[in-house]
């Protein structure tokens, strides 16, 4: 089997935990203080910009074709994201009308 392959398998791998980790800390940010939800977005950016520098860098250590597993780590890092993106629209939709609701008993 083409190891440069397996490379990018590992690295699309732990694309997908680094995306996993962004997740969960964009979740917490959401549900403790939504206010300050942009700031996930600046972590997330600098989360995954320090994984594919990361990357670069390990790829030439062990070898194995830059090309490859850059791709799979971006793909790793991409891929899952849309996924998280749709649960978190769904968390934000349910805090939104959560809040709709305490308004609405406030007045009544």
């Amino acid at each position: 089997m083409n190891y440069n392959i397996i490379g990018a398998v590992i690295f699309f791998a732990l694309g997908v935990a680094v995306a996993c980790i962004n997740y969960f800390v964009s979740r917490a940010i959401l549900i403790k203080c939504p206010d300050k939800f942009s700031l996930s977005a600046v972590i997330r950016q600098i989360t995954q910009i320090l994984y594919i520098v990361l990357v670069y860098f390990a790829a030439e250590k062990l070898m194995w074709s830059l090309t490859y597993v850059l791709v799979g780590a971006v793909l790793g890092v991409t891929v899952p994201m849309t996924f998280f993106t749709q649960k978190l629209l769904k968390i934000n939709k349910t805090s939104q009308k959560k809040e709709e609701k305490k308004e609405g008993e406030a007045d009544g």
